[in-house]
C-alpha cells in the first residue's frame, strides 16, 4: 500500500501544501481497517473527520418505522462524518462496510479544525472536497425526487461507473457491494421492484452480474 502522503495528494488534500505541511498531516491521521459488515462509526460519540482510501462504506439512517435508509455510498477519495466543522445538531447516520474490507483515514474533528486555523491552503482544499461531496449529494436529491424507479437506478449506476468504473471493450465494470435490498434502500422502493428491473435489464443484455462485478454496457450508461 502507498503511504499516506501518496493518497493526500491523489485525492487532492494536500495540493500546493509544503512538505512539511504535508507531514503534519499525515501524522495527525490514524489509518483504519475494517471488514465487510463492521461499522466505522454509529450515532454520537466524538466527532471524527474520515478519508476513504479503499474499498467502499454506506452511510445510513434508519425511519420512523425502523427500516435502514441509505444515503451515500462512499468509494476511494472521498470524505465522510462529521465533515461540517461547525454543525452543533444531533447525527443519527451510521457507516458500514460493504466491500470486503476497506482502509480509511481517521482524524478528530477539532484537530483538523486547529491545523486548518494555521493552513489557509489546507482549508481551502478540504472545503474544495466538502463542497464536492454536497453537489454530489444535491444532485441526487434532485433525482430521487423528480424522476421515476429506473431512472433512479440509471443514475446510481452513471455515478459508480463515473467514479470506480473501469472499462472492457464495450462494458463498464465496477465492482459489486450491494445487495437487492441495499439498491432498493438507496433507490427509496422495493427488493421486488429491484429484481424485477435488474432482470429486465439482463434479459435486455444491458447489465450482467454476479457475487464480484456489475457489468454495464456503455450503451446504457448513455441514455
Amino acid at each position: 500500500m502507498e503511504p499516506k502522503n501518496f493518497y493526500l495528494k491523489a485525492f487532492n488534500i494536500s495540493t500546493n501544501l509544503t512538505e512539511t505541511q504535508t507531514k503534519e498531516l499525515c501524522d495527525s491521521l490514524t489509518q483504519k481497517e475494517a471488514k465487510k459488515g463492521q461499522m466505522v462509526y454509529a450515532k454520537g460519540g466524538d466527532k471524527k473527520i474520515f478519508l476513504m482510501v479503499c474499498g467502499k462504506i454506506k452511510i445510513s439512517e434508519l425511519n420512523g418505522r425502523g427500516d435502514e435508509m441509505i444515503k451515500e455510498l462512499i468509494v476511494p477519495g472521498e470524505l465522510f462524518g462529521d465533515v461540517l466543522l461547525n454543525y452543533e445538531g444531533s447525527n443519527y447516520e451510521y457507516a458500514e462496510v460493504v466491500s470486503e474490507r476497506a482502509i480509511y483515514y481517521m482524524i478528530d474533528q477539532q484537530q483538523l479544525a486547529s491545523m486548518m486555523q494555521r493552513n489557509h491552503l489546507l482549508m481551502m482544499n478540504y472545503m474544495a472536497k466538502v463542497s464536492e461531496k454536497f453537489k454530489s449529494l444535491e444532485s441526487r436529491y434532485i433525482n430521487m425526487i423528480s424522476k421515476d424507479v429506473k431512472a433512479r437506478l440509471i443514475y446510481c449506476f452513471k455515478e459508480w461507473a463515473r467514479k470506480e468504473g473501469k472499462k472492457s471493450g464495450n462494458l463498464v465494470i465496477v465492482k459489486s457491494s450491494l445487495t437487492h435490498s441495499d439498491l432498493a434502500n438507496l433507490v427509496s422502493t422495493s427488493r421486488q421492484t429491484v429484481t424485477e428491473i435488474l432482470n429486465e435489464w439482463r434479459e435486455t443484455g444491458d447489465i450482467s452480474y454476479d457475487r464480484k462485478e456489475i457489468r454495464f454496457s456503455e450503451l446504457m450508461l448513455a441514455s
